[in-house]
């Protein structure tokens, strides 16, 4: 099995707040629904199907032009000044790396080399846009009534899109992009991720560009996605996510009980060294209780780099 495949970035227009991260393993659950509306039962087997020998690596959403920052050896912060140590952790927290960051340094990436092109994203000059705590109520299922006493809770929506609505998911499948415009385009129409009925989670596609400047040799690589480490992932830097996921609406329609089984990932940002071609990471089997047949995209879309002494 190998990770074949055009490398695409697909540039999306958020229309609306997002009530669920941009996150590759959710965009995956999407995409088989969206394969399915489009094309029946049928389509949505063969294709989940051909995943071993064909398979679709999402990446997370990111702000337009930006990469996940890599993991790299850190800078020695022994015998800095109090000046030059606070840039040091002010710089550590800047999430993001741009594309013309990594396309300049991929030859040699380090934390040095890097600095300059660190960013907190376009939508950081108001960062109360992008966690908005929105209150809700328990309900009693027995009287269908709220509690009298406590029952409140709290869930986040990301409203940065009012900043800045551009975002960049990149895609590696053996199509052509008229076939990857088809599927996200039916998912922002019918939204993405928690309460989109209620208008949460739509968006346009703008553009699938192919994206051959990104592909490059390195011996290690950077992954984008949210993905399971795996036995051809060596000497890897990553930071742990539990993924608590649902099923779809439909899927819920059914019967079966809205939530999955809760998944250990590695964040984006990940990087390790290679022992093959990949793919890295697993599509999940046995993440529901009742339904067997759903399955979690826990792979990593990745690109290759040479890392540089820090």
């Amino acid at each position: 099995m190998s990770s074949s495949g055009r490398l695409y970035r697909v540039r999306l227009r958020l229309k609306a707040p997002l009530g669920t991260p941009l996150t590759s393993g959710t965009l995956f659950g999407h995409l088989c629904w969206a394969v399915r509306e489009l094309n029946g039962e049928k389509a949505l087997e063969a294709w989940l199907g051909a995943q071993e020998e064909a398979p679709w690596l999402l990446s997370d959403g990111f702000p337009a032009d930006c990469l996940p920052r890599p993991l790299l050896p850190r800078l020695p912060v022994q015998g800095l000044g109090l000046k030059e140590a606070d840039q040091a952790k002010q710089r550590a927290r800047l999430p993001l790396l741009s594309v013309e960051g990594f396309l300049k340094h991929r030859d040699g990436l380090s934390e040095t080399r890097i600095a300059a092109h660190l960013t907190a994203g376009p939508a950081a000059a108001k960062p109360s846009l992008e966690r908005v705590r929105q209150t809700h109520n328990s309900i009693d299922r027995r009287r269908g009534t709220t509690p009298e006493e406590g029952g409140l809770f709290f869930v986040e929506e990301d409203w940065s899109f009012a900043l800045a609505p551009e975002r960049d998911v990149y895609v590696r499948a053996p199509v052509e992009a008229s076939e990857v415009q088809a599927l996200l385009a039916e998912v922002g129409e019918r939204g993405y991720g928690r309460d989109a009925t209620w208008g949460r989670g739509h968006f346009t596609v703008e553009e699938v560009r192919s994206m051959p400047e990104l592909e490059g040799e390195g011996e290690r690589r950077l992954s984008l996605s949210h993905g399971t480490l795996t036995s051809n992932m060596v000497e890897a830097r990553y930071k742990l996510f539990t993924h608590f996921g649902k099923v779809g609406d439909l899927m819920a329609a059914t019967g079966a009980r809205p939530w999955k089984r809760p998944v250990l990932v590695a964040r984006p940002g990940t990087t390790f060294r290679p022992l093959d071609e990949g793919p890295y990471g697993e599509l999940l089997s046995g993440v529901h209780q009742d339904r067997s047949e759903i399955r979690h995209d826990a792979r990593h879309l990745t690109l290759a780099y040479k890392e540089a002494a820090p």
